[in-house]
């Protein structure tokens, strides 16, 4: 038997309850978990392409990547985003969380929305640059994006 209380996992076998907190379940599963910025600036949103070598070279990506031990998923998402764009950002929102299976493995990605702290559109480090929302596909990212995508298109679209 098993319940989800507040982030943490009770698992009770026979007589032991054992309690796990995300990266205990995680490692349980051999699940990596990813957290993503979802970075936007009035009608842009910041992708970047992924590059050769990595799973799903040439595909779209939002700025993301593995917790670290001792990390919450927030402080991940913005730790990536600074890392990998360059960018302060001010987590706002959880949109999401998707599980993936990959060849490589299986994912726990949590999308969070995010803005730069910025008051003027920043400059991203390359790969990552400013796309306008309404030319946001799902076919251009991988598969794991596809939910994401289109809450994203379906709530900043419809503020236009």
């Amino acid at each position: 038997m098993r319940s989800v209380i507040s982030g943490s996992t009770f698992q009770k076998n026979s007589t032991t309850l054992v309690i796990m907190n995300d990266s205990q379940r995680a490692s349980e599963r051999n699940e990596q978990q990813v957290a993503v910025a979802v970075i936007h600036f009035k009608d842009l949103v910041l992708v970047g392409r992924r590059p050769p070598g990595r799973p799903w070279a040439g595909y779209l990506e939002f700025p993301g990547g593995r917790l670290q031990p001792g990390e919450s998923w927030q402080e991940a998402a913005q730790r990536e985003a600074l890392e990998e764009t360059g960018l302060s950002v001010t987590i706002e929102a959880h949109l999401l969380t998707v599980h993936a299976d990959y060849d490589y493995g299986r994912l726990e990605i949590r999308f969070f929305s995010a803005v730069p702290a910025a008051e003027s559109l920043p400059t991203p480090r390359a790969p990552f640059f400013w796309l306008d929302i309404a030319r946001l596909l799902p076919e251009d990212f991988p598969p794991a994006n596809a939910a994401v995508i289109a809450q994203l298109r379906q709530r900043l679209l419809s503020q236009r």
